[in-house]
């Protein structure tokens, strides 16, 4: 099964609206139909944040199932919390690999985050700065909305961080030579 098909039978099999997962991607719907469906190339990337998505927001979809739009407040505060930390955890994940190494960054103990992804804290303006600062996309952290832009400094970062560890060790082949 190609990477395409499997996305197709995750999408089809959960009952997930192509639609959602295009706004989660932040990408049209067409985009999305044709990455899915025609596109001879189906980038490794794409293919990753899609099962991220799909992985991240499974209790999410669950949810929703038996949920009527009436009874639904959106802007309840627990959700917005549970959302945000699960978010910063997709960004330490992504990013920094462990919640440790984010904590690091952000110059915090790994409590105080474990504080911000349980939803014990919510994050005030200095943890979005540090967070700002550290490359996280606040509007996705904020509203779950990730933008085609973000998606592609992702992409961009991921390539970059590659071509430095290639470099090292080009040089320290020329080394060993030398």
């Amino acid at each position: 099964m190609t990477p395409q098909e499997e996305i197709r039978f995750l999408i089809q099999n959960h009952g997930i609206k192509q639609n959602w997962l295009a706004k989660k991607l932040g990408v049209k719907p067409q985009t999305l139909s044709y990455l899915l469906n025609e596109s001879p190339k189906f980038d490794d990337h794409l293919y990753k944040s899609i099962k991220d998505i799909l992985d991240n927001n499974e209790s999410e979809l669950d949810f929703f199932n038996g949920i009527s739009e009436s009874n639904y407040d959106l802007f309840a505060d627990e959700k917005l919390r549970i959302g945000i930390g699960g978010r910063v955890r997709l960004f330490a994940k992504r990013k920094y690999g462990t919640l440790k190494k984010l904590a690091e960054a952000m110059d915090i103990s790994p409590q105080q985050l474990h504080q911000y992804i349980s939803g014990k804290r919510e994050p005030g303006s200095k943890i979005l700065l540090k967070l700002l600062k550290l490359g996280c996309d606040i509007n996705w952290l904020l509203s779950g909305s990730e933008s085609l832009e973000s998606f592609k400094i992702d992409k961009l970062e991921r390539e970059l961080t590659k071509l430095q560890e290639n470099l090292t060790q080009i040089s320290n082949l020329v080394k060993q030579k030398n």
